[in-house]
């Protein structure tokens, strides 16, 4: 994990942004798309079992911008 990486400036820069959030949970790849990064985190949380693997792709200006497991763990710890 990023030691300068924040979560609430995250939050501020890509909270309109379309997410995808792919993960693995119980042996099977999936990907869910979410309107925002609030969604996306959201989701997360609800799951009844947190996946092992997951990445949020944020997609800014026609590319992807991915987060990996430690920082995704870091935003949702404190979103």
């Amino acid at each position: 994990m990023s030691d300068n990486f924040s979560a609430k400036d995250t939050l501020a820069i890509y909270c309109e942004c379309a997410t995808m959030i792919t993960f693995i949970r119980d042996g099977f790849f999936t990907e869910e798309k979410t309107p925002t990064i609030q969604d996306a985190i959201d989701y997360l949380k609800a799951l009844t079992r947190c996946p092992t693997w997951r990445v949020l792709h944020i997609r800014v200006q026609g590319r992807n911008i991915p987060f990996g497991r430690d920082n995704v763990s870091k935003l949702m710890g404190e979103l």
